[in-house]
């Protein structure tokens, strides 16, 4: 991605965030990212091809910060719980891809295309709580209903850090995943 198209990206971000779809419009994008209009349709063919490919680039950026093996040597809980930092600590550093990710997900301007495209990316997370299910460290609940359990959890805990910054350390931090721990722990 040249520097061009990533200050496109850069500004359609902060834009929809701020404004949503509707209420951003190409001509703020490239006045934003320094560019001529021009130049944003020489990139993006239109403002729903920006949006999917502004999805893609996040939701790549939250994989490339969560990623990461699970560790044999580890409990499960010490396991989910280093996964459960690194999502809250990518929406506390990245604000808004994160909202931004809360947002669009179920928009009708993401195409089920990209998001089929993206999800497949998440099944190792699945495959995750799967071990915590076998180990019969966690409640048996469908998989659906856990991620949203967890990313529920990282909103809640991303928004609370978000809204009293000064409260925001390693106690705070280790006591909100009790509180998520808690939920889905068996006994």
């Amino acid at each position: 991605m040249n520097e061009k198209e990533q200050s496109i990206l850069d500004a359609s971000l902060k834009l929809f965030v701020e404004h949503g779809f509707h209420g951003t419009s190409t001509a703020q994008i490239a006045k934003e990212a320094g560019v001529a209009t021009g130049t944003l349709f020489h990139y993006f063919n239109n403002k729903e091809e920006l949006i999917n490919s502004l999805y893609i680039h996040t939701k790549e950026s939250l994989l490339k910060d969560i990623s990461g093996n699970y560790d044999d040597k580890k409990s499960f809980k010490q396991n989910i719980k280093e996964l459960w930092l690194k999502f809250n600590w990518f929406g506390i550093n990245n604000s808004y891809m994160f909202q931004f990710i809360l947002i669009f997900h179920t928009s009708p301007y993401i195409t089920s295309l990209t998001k089929e495209h993206l999800e497949n990316r998440y099944d190792e997370l699945v495959e995750f709580y799967m071990q915590g299910t076998e180990k019969h460290e966690i409640k048996m609940v469908y998989n659906e209903l856990l991620q949203d359990y967890f990313w529920g959890s990282i909103y809640s805990t991303v928004t609370h850090f978000q809204k009293y910054p000064e409260k925001l350390n390693e106690k705070n931090l280790n006591m909100a995943f009790e509180l998520f721990w808690d939920g889905i722990k068996i006994g």
